[in-house]
């Protein structure tokens, strides 16, 4: 693929926002207000958004009475995650059905599915230490709990979540051993859910809150929506098993168009006859106008942002089945759309970092995802400084490569720690005035969306 390069120059400019010793663009209005002339760039909803190859901007001289020193520079990209590129299957090669990945620490990965071709058993366990050679260790759940949805790993120990009936009520098994080939201790119902809806997510944060996120089904008719739902629900607990209550927060995700008040009944799920059914009523309130649906949900944190990753049904016929994705800067409040990814297949995603990656696993087809990070690659920045108070700029660094980098939490599954797109300019001399390029590269199609800009200084 043919790379694009585009070059955006800025000073240290007036209409910014900047103390003696740190200078800030954050705002929609400190970009404008700091351009001396821009082309073929999109100055919108307070990012920079590059239009095409030519794009350029270049910004007012910011000055200082005496001489100051670049201490750093830090850069912020939009927390939009649209970089997913799909690679080969990377899964075991015998694995099958909605799959659940647990990625404990580097070179330690854990790996749920059913076995292929063998409905004598439940979910089976697979292991690598570097996401490419699988070794199966047998089942880890019995045939009657077979309907494993999400897992957690906690102080030695597997949280194995599955449903009981298929797609509602989750239960729990504890497992401390995945290579036995047996169950661990089966705890039972941990949620009971009233829509009857679940294929639910478990999530761990840091503050050792286990976070539960299910398909909520009473909006609409989940048989001729893929068993998902514009409705999903938000429940928590302090140990994974005690406390997970229906409707306790705002819904995650809600796109549910006009309600209409009138009842209507649906027929369950067939494998929800299989072991069981719930004697409650199967109904869900009529909506106005057709609605998208989803569900399978995957949940991951990365920084300070919460991801997931879900099944993406669309109400538009002609719309194939995908992954859809949602973000939210707090777990607690309702998630924004985020996009979609890949088409033409039902995904039951699962989300995890692993050798230096994030993953996106999916089921049922040839294909997985990988993304290097919300982040996108492709920017160069140097940065230049007028050392003798003339008002013009004679020394200049290298062009530099910025960007974001991650690591696993210690002890936290789907926790991943961000470490920011920041560079120091030891070699750059102390200088009255100071301004920065930024050169920009298309990777896969994609352009980085610049946020924020924040120098710091030191008196010199």
């Amino acid at each position: 693929m043919k790379s694009t390069s585009i070059i955006l120059t800025s000073l240290l400019i007036f209409g910014c926002n900047f103390s003696n010793n740190q200078w800030k663009i954050e705002t929609q209005e400190e970009w404008k207000s700091g351009a001396y002339r821009y082309t073929d760039l999109e100055i919108t909803e307070g990012f920079i958004k590059p239009k095409h190859d030519s794009a350029y901007f270049s910004s007012k001289v910011k000055r200082f009475k005496t001489k100051r020193k670049l201490q750093s520079i830090t850069l912020k990209q939009t927390t939009q995650w649209n970089n997913w590129q799909a690679i080969p299957k990377v899964t075991p090669k015998m694995a099958e059905d909605a799959p659940v990945f647990i990625p404990i620490s580097e070179g330690n990965y854990w790996f749920l599915a059913r076995y292929k071709g063998n409905d004598s058993t439940g979910y089976h366990s697979w292991h690598s230490k570097d996401m490419k050679h699988w070794k199966h260790f047998g089942p880890v759940s019995n045939i009657t709990n077979k309907w494993v949805t999400s897992a957690e790993h906690v102080n030695g120990k597997f949280y194995i979540y599955f449903d009981k009936p298929n797609d509602e009520d989750p239960h729990l098994i504890i497992d401390e051993n995945l290579t036995d080939g047996k169950q661990g201790k089966e705890i039972g119902l941990v949620f009971k859910d009233p829509s009857h809806g679940s294929d639910m997510a478990i999530f761990r944060d840091e503050d050792n809150i286990f976070h539960l996120i299910y398909e909520d089904w009473s909006p609409i008719n989940p048989r001729e929506n893929s068993w998902d739902s514009p409705l999903a629900g938000h429940a928590d607990s302090p140990d994974g098993i005690n406390g997970f209550l229906p409707h306790e927060y705002p819904p995650p995700i809600d796109k549910r168009t006009k309600p209409t008040g009138k009842i209507k009944n649906y027929e369950p799920h067939p494998n929800q006859l299989v072991h069981g059914r719930d004697s409650t009523p199967y109904t869900y309130e009529v909506h106005e106008g057709p609605q998208d649906a989803f569900g399978d949900y995957s949940v991951i944190k990365v920084g300070k942002q919460y991801f997931i990753f879900c099944d993406y049904d669309s109400h538009d016929e002609t719309k194939s089945m995908r992954v859809g994705r949602w973000r939210s800067d707090d777990i607690n409040k309702t998630f924004v759309w985020d996009g979609e990814i890949g088409e033409g297949f039902h995904p039951d995603p699962t989300v995890g970092f692993a050798e230096g990656k994030f993953y996106l696993l999916v089921q049922r087809n040839n294909f997985d995802f990988i993304s290097d990070g919300p982040w996108v690659d492709g920017i160069q920045i140097r940065v230049g400084t007028d050392t003798d108070n003339d008002g013009h700029i004679n020394n200049w660094t290298k062009f530099k490569t910025i960007k974001e980098s991650y690591s696993q939490k210690p002890g936290y599954v789907k926790v991943v720690e961000t470490y920011p797109a920041t560079l120091n300019f030891p070699e750059l001399e102390a200088g009255y005035a100071f301004k920065f390029e930024i050169r920009f590269n298309q990777k896969n199609n994609i352009f980085p969306t610049l946020d924020s800009f924040e120098a710091k200084f030191t008196e010199y």
